[in-house]
């Protein structure tokens, strides 16, 4: 019994030195928004009935929330109402055009939000201070798997660090929860086709510069009805790329919006889709937002 008790304090003791360890781990930038979140916060003015509705809907958990806005969820510095603020850009700020636009709304909300679905096995939400991704997909053995939120797209003066950027980064993870859930494997590089070194030093795989590489998957516009992106037929006439998937979000985002999403907003969508578009596909560039549609 008392060898019982020594184990037991043992374990409370390391308990509780990895958690006082994880709590003083710094939290990501709080000191302010970029100009696209605040443009984008104020067309709703921290709406109180969505994000008590969003943190649900993408299993946001307290303990991993709790230093970085879960208890102050209108405070736009923090990470957490950044983190709604893109997610009421993928609830309400597409156009749904049947005529012009990739996917619908309801293709994007499954991808990114929390249930399972033809989509992906159900997923939560999490931040990290992760300086080396911008995002990453989590498979768990027990339990949902995890989309992590990094550092890079909650800082103010990241170039990744806007609504449009973050939510397209959730279309990438959440692609990747695709590929899991339907037995996928997009390659020894994260998920991607690795680059491969050149005599001069650079990392190159076709047109790709980035060890991290997709194919883009051309389709037309009407190929895909709203509500259909998970489908396909095991090649590359009905199939999508996690980088891909991304840049026809934000690509959605830029050019066919609702009227009131921010011009920053476009503009930072634009911006982030295009450099992906130059950089992630091997048979590159992708498609570049303004470009004329459908094919």
């Amino acid at each position: 019994m008392s060898r019982l008790r020594s184990f037991t304090a043992i374990f409370v003791v390391t308990m509780f030195t990895l958690l006082f360890t994880s709590n003083a781990v710094a939290v990501c930038d709080q000191s302010g928004a970029s100009q696209p979140d605040r443009d984008l916060w104020n067309m709703h003015g921290c709406w109180q009935d969505f994000f008590l509705w969003q943190f649900r809907a993408y299993d946001i958990r307290e303990g991993d929330w709790k230093d970085r806005g879960w208890y102050d969820a209108c405070n736009q510095n923090m990470e957490y109402p950044k983190h709604w603020n893109a997610a009421y850009l993928v609830t309400y700020g597409l156009a749904d055009n049947n005529d012009q636009s990739f996917h619908g709304t309801i293709d994007y909300r499954a991808t990114a939000e929390a249930a399972g679905s033809l989509f992906h096995d159900s997923l939560n939400h999490t931040a990290s201070d992760d300086p080396n991704n911008l995002g990453k997909y989590i498979h768990h053995i027990f339990g949902s798997n995890e989309i992590q939120t990094t550092c890079a797209m909650f800082s103010t003066n990241s170039f990744y660090g806007n609504p449009a950027a973050r939510a397209a980064d959730w279309m990438h993870e959440g692609w990747h929860g695709w590929e899991d859930k339907y037995g996928w494997d997009g390659g020894s590089a994260g998920g991607h086709f690795p680059c491969q070194m050149q005599p001069d030093g650079s990392c190159r795989n076709g047109n790709c510069t980035i060890n991290g590489c997709d194919y883009f998957y051309f389709h037309g516009i009407a190929s895909y009805v709203f509500g259909a992106l998970w489908e396909t037929d095991g090649t590359a006439n009905r199939f999508h790329s996690p980088n891909q998937v991304e840049v026809e979000f934000s690509c959605d985002v830029a050019d066919q919006p609702q009227p009131w999403v921010p011009k920053s907003v476009r503009d930072s969508s634009k911006a982030e889709a295009n450099a992906r578009s130059s950089q992630r596909f091997i048979n590159g560039p992708g498609y570049y937002c303004g470009d004329p549609r459908p094919w």
